[in-house]
């Protein structure tokens, strides 16, 4: 990394609170810095940052995907239900009717032999 640094010493004649001539003062001298360009940690922590993001994102896709997949399922086995039920009430008024026939002719055959004894 490399730094510009420019160092200026000011003369006493310019400072008017320097009177000895080999006095230091710390505003007798300017320096200047290059603007620091982003270190490796700081690209590393941007590009981890990045990587959280995209992996926020897959993580709500895939709830998405598994909501939707989910609204599926229980859509598909309600109407599974819904049919399973209609067919248990079919033939169970087809076993109602059958029966309900059934002891009809079985009354009928009874009265009939009964009649010609």
């Amino acid at each position: 990394m490399s730094t510009l640094k420019l160092t200026a010493r000011f003369s006493c004649r310019y400072l008017a609170a320097c009177r000895n001539v080999n006095a230091w003062s710390p505003r007798a001298f300017v320096t200047a810095t290059h603007k620091l360009s982003k270190s490796k940690k700081d690209k590393e922590t941007i590009e981890a940052c990045e990587n959280v993001k995209e992996a926020a994102e897959a993580v709500k896709e895939g709830a998405r995907v598994v909501k939707s997949t989910s609204e599926y399922v229980k859509d598909t086995t309600s109407a599974t239900a819904k049919n399973v039920n209609n067919m248990t009430k079919e033939g169970t008024d087809k076993v109602k009717d059958l029966m309900t026939d059934a002891a009809m002719e079985t009354t009928e055959a009874i009265k009939d032999k009964v009649i010609k004894k």
